[in-house]
């Protein structure tokens, strides 16, 4: 069985057809049929099905077309490993955050990095914490910032308290709810909602929180992936109300005109932020420089 035939099923299934994947390798589709009828007869099954649609995987073809993705990444990590060092770059950290702390901490943190060890190079990724500790068990990261997640066995990571942290509700300064004091949970009967992401472990986690508040079916008018930019200019409108995380979003309330609304006689849901890293990762000069710099910058703002 050859890697490379693994990583042409990986891109069929991923193109969703043979003449799509043919023209992304840049082979001719002949030549990658008969690559896939030799990997089928190796595997003794049937990799996917064609229909007018395009083509659907069957459990197998799947299970190859993962191997397929990982060698892809592999590939991919040790090209970006080899322009590092033609650039004199003798360490890299990958490091993944959801957008809020990447739009407000992290800045901080690299521009402090950048200072005290010019010789290691950073890449900074922001994504769903869900997904990006799923990826760093898959080792695409190195270092993670992001809350407890219950859907995934972390027993193989390195994880460090960096802050505790609750969800609050926002809004805009110029919003109905902004200037009162005496707020009642009708007071947020038909209002507008925005959602930072969706369908993952921490969204529901807000979606249970608010209903154990007594606000159910809020009306969700848009959901931003990724982009906590555009969805704080969004919230600053005074249009919307959000459910967000406590600490990220005061780092940055001012600079956006939001406004944190005081809920009385309500408990908050802890939602606290950690250091995610793979265990024999902790060992190293470079993620005990990186996590002293974080942990000072976290310190930091929350005195401001």
């Amino acid at each position: 069985m050859e890697s490379k035939h693994l990583i042409y099923l990986a891109t069929i299934l991923d193109k969703g057809s043979i003449t799509a994947a043919a023209e992304q390798l840049n082979l001719a589709q002949p030549t990658l049929t008969r690559a896939m009828a030799t990997l089928e007869m190796q595997a003794g099954t049937q990799l996917f099905t064609r229909s007018r649609f395009g083509v659907t995987s069957t459990q197998v073809g799947e299970s190859l077309a993962r191997e397929g993705r990982a060698i892809t990444r592999r590939l991919s990590a040790a090209q970006e490993q080899v322009s590092r060092y033609k650039l004199g770059i003798k360490q890299n950290l990958r490091i993944a955050s959801g957008s809020l702390i990447a739009m407000g901490v992290l800045p901080k943190v690299i521009d402090r990095m950048i200072e005290e060890h010019p010789d290691v190079s950073l890449t900074i990724t922001c994504l769903n914490p869900t997904i990006a500790l799923e990826e760093l068990l898959d080792d695409q990261f190195d270092i993670v910032i992001a809350p407890q997640s219950s859907e995934r066995n972390t027993t193989s990571l390195y994880s460090e308290l960096l802050k505790e942290d609750k969800i609050g509700i926002f809004c805009g300064q110029q919003h109905p709810l902004a200037s009162r004091s005496d707020i009642q949970i009708d007071d947020f009967m038909s209002l507008d909602w925005l959602s930072l992401g969706i369908a993952t472990y921490f969204e529901q986690q807000t979606t249970e929180m608010l209903s154990s508040y007594g606000i159910h079916g809020a009306r969700t008018k848009a959901v931003f992936r990724n982009d906590a930019y555009m969805f704080m200019r969004m919230l600053a409108s005074g249009r919307y109300l959000a459910a967000l995380p406590h600490f990220p979003v005061t780092v940055v309330k001012n600079e956006f005109s939001i406004h944190e609304l005081e809920l009385k006689h309500i408990q908050p849901v802890s939602r606290d932020l950690y250091l995610w890293c793979v265990k024999p990762l902790q060992e190293q000069f470079a993620f005990q420089s990186f996590r002293k710099i974080v942990k000072e910058v976290f310190e930091e703002l929350s005195s401001e």
